[in-house]
């Protein structure tokens, strides 16, 4: 038995095509064809069933895919493993970061890419559900997000700050004037929102829990750029975290002033995993940025 047998094998098993699989493999389909024959005749067991059109997991493949992805992760430790002894020289280093957090993002990749030039970082912007999804797959190192709203028992959580939702507008807005507001005083104002799936989307329907209201939003996005141009227009407002705008001198961002509008800015890691020395050195630096040691109370300044 071969590591790239098992690895021929959990690609079949995650796209349930041979075709597929041996594509993302930059290998012939009959080659993968070869070797899963091959793996199953070591084994004594067929791990798929197929037909003309598409393969499925026998009983015996679902039961050793698990043992399967943990022997190549293993391995990939190891490798890893290697690679730290070289002092953080080499390697790869892939970030996932949610949409409302890129800011607090730069100035660590600027500072990171200076002292470890040899380490290729790959960033994701994703939502928190989809990077965590990466996360679990051990497509990502780690996650910056805000803290997930329900608790995800494989995934560590390391806080960096706290932040809150805010009522963003264009200096030129009416409404810039104010310092708090609450939901309510919305209801009359032409809203553009995140869309559902994003987390100050996430943070907003729990605030929004109860009411005897509802805000009507005109435009939904799932582009932060997009959303504030229409903002910066003067005409619009938009709820976002305090961040996505800190340091913008185009908007102004105002206080939600509701009860638990408070969002926990976080590492998320999983637990029990290889922690890579370029992650190690890579949140070092992080800590270290100003948009990190900001706390909440300094965000409205």
């Amino acid at each position: 038995m071969e590591l790239r047998q098992l690895k021929y094998f959990v690609k079949s098993a995650e796209y349930l095509n041979f075709s597929e699989a041996a594509k993302h493999l930059y290998i012939t389909q009959s080659t993968l064809s070869q070797q899963i024959k091959q793996l199953e005749f070591e084994l004594g067991f067929a791990l798929f069933l197929r037909n003309s059109r598409h393969i499925v997991l026998t009983e015996a493949g679902e039961e050793f895919l698990p043992f399967a992805r943990k022997t190549i992760q293993d391995t990939e430790d190891g490798v890893q493993r290697l690679y730290d002894l070289q002092h953080v020289k080499t390697g790869t280093l892939r970030v996932g970061v949610t949409y409302s957090l890129n800011t607090v993002l730069t100035e660590g990749v600027l500072e990171f890419m200076k002292l470890y030039p040899g380490i290729k970082l790959e960033i994701y912007y994703k939502t928190v559900n989809e990077l965590l999804e990466l996360l679990q797959h051990r497509k990502l190192d780690f996650i910056l997000s805000y803290k997930p709203i329900n608790e995800i028992p494989e995934v560590d959580s390391m806080p960096l700050f706290e932040n809150a939702l805010s009522v963003v507008v264009s200096k030129e807005h009416p409404l810039a004037s104010y310092n708090k507001l609450k939901l309510s005083d919305l209801q009359s104002h032409q809203l553009i929102l995140p869309s559902e799936g994003l987390q100050a989307r996430m943070m907003l329907e729990k605030l929004m829990e109860n009411k005897n209201f509802k805000l009507q939003s005109h435009v939904e996005l799932n582009e932060t750029n997009i959303l504030l141009q229409l903002v910066a227009s003067g005409g619009y407002i938009t709820i976002l975290s305090t961040s996505v705008v800190f340091g913008n001198p185009r908007f102004k961002a105002i206080m939600l002033d509701e009860p638990g509008n408070i969002m926990e800015a976080s590492l998320l890691r999983l637990k029990g995993s290889y922690h890579k020395a370029s992650a190690k050195e890579f949140i070092k630096i992080l800590l270290e940025t100003d948009a990190v040691k900001r706390r909440l109370i300094n965000w409205f300044d």
